[in-house]
């Protein structure tokens, strides 16, 4: 009877294989033997090696176990993205090129390095600003900005390729506009592109799937660039490089499209969160990731909106500046648990939300249903509210635990807060 010794998997999707020593040969100097566990599944050896090679090469060590399920869908779609932006960048360079004078007896070499050098640093100066002004949003809205970031670059390599070589005389001011624009694409898509790496990576391994990542861009570039190369070779005509151009830039915009909706983010951003609210809210059910990230809307808006702006770790000086005597901050104070660890005061359109020094993450959420659920009273008297309190109470209790029960990540979050924080038990 065969004696089997090892049965043994590469990843979950490996091939199953046994370590055995075959029927009445068994002694003590039989040697064990390797044997496919399922026919069905043997795989030429040259093919198996490679592919294996290819997998090594291109992704995660440990896939598809090391990374989150929709990995995969991403990179496909980002593979495609990434293929069409270098062709589309290839031609504008080439544009890019004529509209500094690469080929005209008139330009020099002086000129054409100038125009170079004020163009990287208007870019420079962008990449300052909008880090300035946008840097904390980009984590907010991830999926949003990696969208955003792929449109602003499509319109400026488009300002490149059909303007530049038809106002060569301002080329530089065009350059520097389009070079400002591509920095904040960069900054944008680079810091979108770490925090969705940070999703998909599920063991600590966030160096490795970027390290992939990287290899698998740069391989896709090195193939589109010679495809471009290619095809300014042989397209001649103005008509049929536009042409090109303008399909391979949808393709692109879909393609960002795709990947970005395909991406399912477990923490709860404003968007997310309030979607679920909703249908919660509504039915009592809790939806899960996957079906709130096909409803969260990533081009403009948002899928829920509220008919006040929420503002959290809002400053004690708004609430004292709105109050007119002492008694209203009493009655708002008084409305709230001793416990909580925030309180929540309605001024003019906004929801403004008070953070306690000892707040967390659970407590911003907490904090963000009771400000849905405080404007969904059609009255908002302080007496109501004190009614109410232990129903919504419950309720979040109930929210919470299923979140926690459909895989949401609740120990944290990527709503935007502000940094003042009171203490109201003094």
């Amino acid at each position: 009877m065969m004696k089997v010794y090892f049965r043994e998997q590469y990843g979950t999707q490996g091939n199953e294989i046994l370590y055995v020593t075959p029927a009445d040969t068994i002694s003590e100097h039989t040697s064990i033997v390797r044997v496919p566990l399922k026919s069905d599944k043997i795989i030429i050896k040259d093919r198996n090696g490679l592919i294996r090679l290819l997998q090594q090469i291109f992704l995660p060590h440990g896939y598809p176990d090391s990374v989150s399920e929709d990995y995969m869908d991403y990179q496909i779609w980002d593979t495609v993205q990434a293929f069409c932006s270098t062709i589309t960048g290839t031609l504008t360079t080439h544009a890019i090129l004529k509209g500094m004078g690469v080929g005209s007896d008139a330009a020099t070499a002086l000129s054409a390095t100038v125009t170079w050098v004020l163009k990287d640093g208007a870019g420079h100066m962008g990449k300052i600003l909008f880090a300035w002004w946008k840097g904390s949003d980009l984590d907010l809205d991830s999926k949003k900005w990696r969208l955003r970031a792929d449109v602003l670059n499509d319109i400026a390599m488009g300002i490149e390729i059909f303007v530049l070589p038809h106002f060569q005389h301002i080329s530089t001011y065009i350059l520097c506009l389009t070079s400002t624009m591509k920095a904040i694409v960069g900054v944008a898509g680079g810091a979108t592109r770490a925090a969705l790496t940070h999703h998909h990576a599920l063991r600590d391994n966030l160096a490795d799937v970027a390290s992939k990542d990287s290899a698998q861009e740069t391989f896709v570039n090195l193939v589109a660039s010679f495809v471009g190369i290619f095809l300014l070779s042989v397209i001649h005509t103005p008509t049929i490089l536009y042409s090109l151009f303008g399909v391979v830039t949808l393709i692109h915009l879909y393609a960002n499209l795709r990947a970005v909706r395909s991406v399912c983010l477990r923490s709860f951003n404003e968007s997310r969160l309030l979607i679920t609210l909703e249908e919660y809210l509504k039915t009592g059910r809790m939806l899960r990731p996957r079906e709130v990230n096909k409803l969260e809307r990533v081009t403009i808006g948002q899928t829920v909106s509220l008919s006040h702006k929420v503002m959290i770790g809002l400053s004690a000086k708004t609430l004292v500046d709105h109050c007119k005597t002492t008694h209203e901050v009493e009655n708002i104070l008084s409305g709230f648990d001793h416990g909580d660890r925030f309180i929540i005061a309605e001024m003019n359109r906004t929801i403004g939300i008070y953070l306690h020094f000892d707040a967390r993450p659970q407590d911003v959420l907490k904090s963000y249903f009771f400000a849905v659920s405080y404007l969904q009273e059609e009255d908002r008297t302080h007496q109501l509210r004190q009614q109410k309190y232990l129903e919504v109470q419950t309720k979040w209790n109930d929210f919470y635990s299923l979140a926690q029960t459909e895989g949401w990540q609740t120990a944290s979050h990527l709503i935007f807060v502000d940094e003042y924080r009171l203490d109201w038990r003094i």
